[in-house]
């Protein structure tokens, strides 16, 4: 699977935990952001639980993307296909 990226700061690609949305640059599920700041955490908590790895901005931009696309529930998970304007295909 080519990596895919999503904005600035979401990638996914098959090499890295299986292929499932991560935060760039690190392991960090997406799906683990959501879950905590669903449960009640901050942006800046969250990133604060993995000492500099992320940026509060980062898990923002995550619940943006959630907000803005209908589909996203299949952006988050390794079975699903995405479409929009912010993914982009790099290399294979």
């Amino acid at each position: 699977m080519a990596r895919i990226e999503i904005g600035k700061h979401l990638a996914a690609e098959s090499r890295i935990c299986g292929g499932p949305l991560i935060f760039k640059d690190s392991r960090i599920l997406v799906s683990d952001a959501l879950e905590l700041t669903q449960a009640g955490y901050s942006p800046q908590a969250f990133a604060r639980q993995y000492r500099g790895m992320l940026t509060p901005k980062a898990v923002r931009e995550v619940l943006v993307l959630t907000r803005l696309a209908p589909w996203s529930r299949y952006l988050f998970t390794s079975e699903g296909e995405s479409h929009g304007g912010f993914i982009s295909v790099v290399g294979e």
